[in-house]
């Protein structure tokens, strides 16, 4: 089967969908400049105050102690953000009847959107549960009764992601047309 033709095999399907609007300085993130992870930086500004604290520790004992417990209050707070900012994508997630290929993905929603809305998505794909992270940019959104009919183009996708969302597909397919068939 061509590349071209696997670009565009398409099936029905129930899966997860979390999306965030990606504004600003987020979308030069999405264009290929990855932003740092917040734990790795917080990791780098620990190893440079404990060495600081190394220096001032004998000289200023007091001194020493208070920067390391306002550090550790910094963690715990850093810590707690973090936590809370995964439980709300956890909780954002909908399951949702798509119609999903390994270049895009079509479904309905809550709301409207403008086309050309670039977009960071978590697809979970059932029954796998795998978690894909894509890049989309929204092609079409019709209204639809009191819905929004979603189609977005899925952008700057590696290989191997795409290969994971072609697999996903052939499998789903496969199940499907067992269950058609009654066996």
């Amino acid at each position: 089967m061509t590349d071209e033709r696997r670009r565009y095999f398409r099936i029905n399907d129930t899966i997860g969908i979390t999306y965030h609007v990606l504004k600003g300085e987020e979308l030069s993130v999405s264009k290929g400049v990855h932003a740092p992870d917040i734990l790795e930086l917080v990791s780098k500004q620990d190893q440079r105050i404990e060495q600081l604290l190394l220096e001032i520790a004998e000289d200023n004992p007091k001194v020493a102690e208070l920067v390391t417990v306002f550090n550790q209050k910094i963690e715990r707070i850093v810590t707690q953000l973090v936590i809370e900012s995964n439980l709300v994508d956890r909780i954002a997630h909908r399951i949702k009847e798509a119609n999903i290929s390994a270049c895009g993905v079509a479904f309905h929603n809550h709301e409207g959107i403008s086309e050309g809305a670039r977009l960071k998505m978590e697809l979970t794909l059932y029954p796998s549960e795998k978690i894909v992270t894509v890049q989309a940019i929204v092609v079409d959104c019709e209204p639809e009764g009191d819905e929004w009919y979603w189609r977005v183009d899925f952008y700057d996708m590696s290989e191997t992601l795409q290969e994971v969302l072609i697999q996903h597909v052939v499998v789903s397919q496969g199940h499907q047309l067992k269950k058609m068939r009654g066996s």
